[in-house]
Parts: structure tokens; sequence; C-alpha cells
């Protein structure tokens, strides 16, 4: 998530701020297009206000979880509220790269060398202010990260030890390569396999940015394959093996099995791979459980 926000703050200094020479004659200024970008400016404030909202209501129910787990109070209620807050934060990566890709093409019509020199000036200071808030947000989620690796611990919400997220910022020129995309995407496969978590585990957003980074790829867009496979990995980093992500993983696989309409047989087998999920699951085996549930997707396929 923290790696999405910084690629579209770069990715949009980079798209709006490429210089070209000052002596070209500047063509007619679309004024439609310049009211839009306002407009999308605006609304990527609002979205990044928005945000940290969320992040205070998050860190305040983090605190609570810590509270009621000292007591020795039932934190269901409260991880589930923590669980929608992150899943909504998620969400903002996809909505900040569609206005980043419209903010892009909106940046084309209007680069001229008149008006060029003025919209620099006034997005660097937007830029500067972003930046600012940012760093303010940033060591709010340090602070929380720390947190909730402490809970995990105390839950045994975890399958092992995480590799720390390595932060990469954009290239200033924007240019990329087969050599910056495919170790982005390898390292999202190797932490999927290591973690055991499948695509269709990963949230709706996540789900499609291997396939959309590939086909940007084949399609010689190397900037967006880069911002699809960095989103891809950030996302999959974020995934704990822990108690929500066990019950969601078994509701997910009981439905379908539900569906199958499978034979007694395969009822009995697949209605046993479930029983032993929750008795890993009871134990507080998260990672054990896990194992259980990806063999009884495969047997669904």
């Amino acid at each position: 998530m923290r790696l999405a926000r910084v690629l579209v703050l770069v990715w949009l200094a980079g798209g709006l701020c490429a210089c070209k020479d000052r002596s070209e004659a500047s063509p007619a200024v679309d004024p439609a297009a310049i009211k839009a970008q306002q407009e999308l400016v605006k609304r990527r404030d609002a979205l990044l206000e928005q945000r940290q909202r969320l992040e205070s209501q998050r860190k305040v129910v983090l605190e609570q979880i810590e509270k009621v787990e000292a007591s020795g109070g039932d934190t269901k209620e409260l991880t589930r509220q923590r669980d929608d807050l992150t899943a909504q934060i998620d969400g903002q990566s996809v909505e900040l790269t569609q206005m980043s890709d419209k903010l892009s093409s909106l940046s084309t019509k209007l680069d001229s060398a008149a008006e060029l020199a003025v919209r620099e000036d006034r997005l660097a200071q937007r830029e500067g202010k972003l930046a600012a808030r940012e760093a303010v947000v940033g060591e709010r989620e340090r602070g929380m990260a720390a947190r909730e690796e402490k809970l995990a611990q105390r839950e045994k919400d975890t399958c092992g030890t995480a590799a720390p997220m390595i932060i990469q910022t954009a290239r200033g020129d924007g240019k990329y390569g087969k050599a910056d995309v495919q170790p982005l995407l390898a390292r999202a496969r190797a932490t999927m396999s290591k973690k055991g978590v499948l695509v269709a585990d990963l949230p709706a957003p996540a789900q499609g940015l291997e396939g959309e980074s590939t086909r940007a790829m084949a399609d010689g867009d190397w900037g967006k394959a880069y911002f699809a496979a960095a989103q891809l990995v950030a996302m999959v980093d974020a995934v704990k093996i822990d108690r929500a992500f066990i019950q969601a993983k078994t509701a997910r696989l009981s439905t379908q099995v539900k569906a199958s309409k499978p034979d007694d047989a395969t009822n009995q087998q697949l209605t046993g791979v479930l029983s032993d999920v929750m008795q890993k699951y009871n134990d507080g085996n998260f990672a054990a459980a896990n194992i259980r549930l990806n063999a009884l997707a495969a047997m669904l396929k």
C-alpha cells in the first residue's frame, strides 16, 4: 500500500513535469482540459485526506484491540473492523492509479512551452504539500505496523518471519524495461508461494495486476507494467496468514464445495479436509490450516 502511494506521487510528478524546448511555439490551450485537470487534482487531494482519516480510524481500532486482548476479551468484531478499514485503504490505490492515468493523458494535451512552466510551478507546490502530508502518514503507518507486528506475534497470526517491504521509488525519467518489471513479478510470485497465498486469496484489486503487467509488457508499455507489478508486490506483502484470512478463505471454499455437488465419497473427503482445517484453526496453527485449504482448493479444480 505504501509502495503504491509513493509510486502514484512520483509517477504524477514525472508524467506532468517532462521537459521540452522552451523555444517551441505554444499550441492553443484547451480550457476544458485545464479545468478537468484541476478537478482531478482536487479529487486526488480529497482522496488522500480520506485515506488519512481511514488510517486514523484504523489506529484507534488497533489500540482498542490491544486493550481488549490485554483484558482477555473477544477481539473478533474489532478485528473485522480493522480488516474492513485495511481493505478500504488498499482499494484506494486503484482509484489513485486511475487518476494518475487521466492526469497523464491531460498533461499530454496541455504540454506546450508557455503553459508548461506555469503548470510545473503549480504542481511543484502541490506535490511539496503532498510530500509533507505523506511524511506524516508514513510516520503513522510505521507506528501502526509496529503495533500490528506485536499483535501478530501475540496471536500467532503469522506464517513465519516476513521479509521487510522494500519501498521502491519510480525513476525520474519514467523509463522502465524488462529488467525493472520481471524481478517485481518474480518477487510477488515467490512471496505468494512462501506464504501459500492463492490468487483468489488476494484483495479483488490485486487479482488482475499480474495479468495487467504482463499484457502491458507485451504491448511495450513498460511504465504501466512496472506500476502494476509494484502494486502487486505491495498487496502480496501485506497479506497475513491470520485468523481473519483463514475465516474468509474457509467461507469461500466451503461455498465452492456446496456448489460443486460432489458424490458421497468425494463429499466425505472434502468434509474431512474442512474438519482438519477447523481443528488447526482452533489450535491457532493458521499456517497449517492454510496448507490444508490449498489442498482443498486443488481438489475443487
